[in-house]
């Protein structure tokens, strides 16, 4: 036996044998003290896998769902206007408890673009982000404080369209026909509906409401059910 090996493997016995006209056999004899612990090692080791396994599977992917809405569906004219300013809103809910973690900006022209997100009943402000777009008709995403949503309770996102006094170019989607598409659903997000206000302030987007047939800004956010 090399030498320390028996110092480090104090409970493993070796039992050599040679043949030098058959074979060579290893027999290796464990001690019922190493057994044990081989087998509490293994039990452990099955825990924290299937612990893993689990966590991986209550990982829910995030969803982004205007810029979902207007990549997947087909049937929709993307264009763009020039005037303002405006304050720019989609009114939206979550069919399930989830967080929002990031808010963004895909407008057809670079530049801070200031991204608030309202409570739809109380007009409160939640959230405020200025979001550093810096190539034309990119979505850019800035992280924020994460904010619960409640399930099936009337959110507002918007965006601004003006910069340093400067009106910026704004997209708006909408059919061919100027037919309504709204409301609908992306993975746990409902789209009521869009609205505005013509206004550069920080000003709830509540002057022109109930507009489901075009789609303005645009604004985005990242939200992750639970």
């Amino acid at each position: 036996m090399p030498r320390g090996f028996a110092s480090v493997f104090p409970n493993l016995t070796l039992h050599l044998r040679v043949d030098f006209v058959t074979h060579l056999s290893v027999k290796i004899k464990i001690a019922k003290p190493m057994k044990t612990q081989l087998i509490v090692l293994l039990f452990v080791s099955l825990l924290a896998l299937t612990d893993c396994k689990d966590k991986e599977e209550k990982v829910k992917p995030s969803e982004k769902p205007l810029t979902t809405f207007l990549t997947e569906e087909n049937g929709f004219e993307m264009k763009e206007r020039g005037s303002g300013p405006w304050e720019l809103g989609v009114v939206f809910s979550a069919s399930v408890p989830g967080k929002i973690t990031q808010l963004g900006s895909k407008m057809p022209e670079p530049g801070s673009y200031r991204v608030l997100i309202w409570e739809y009943d109380t007009k409160n402000l939640l959230r405020q982000k200025t979001v550093e777009q810096t190539s034309p008709n990119k979505l850019t995403l800035e992280n924020v404080d994460e904010l619960i949503l409640e399930p099936n309770k009337k959110y507002v996102i918007s965006i601004n369209s003006q910069i340093g006094g400067v009106n910026k170019k704004y997209f708006y989607a909408a059919t061919a026909s100027s037919s309504n598409f709204m409301p609908f659903t992306v993975g746990s997000i409902l789209v009521h509906e869009a609205c505005y206000t013509n206004v550069a302030t920080v000003e709830f987007p509540g002057t022109v409401t109930a507009v489901k047939y075009e789609l303005y800004g645009f604004p985005e956010f990242t939200f992750i059910p639970d």
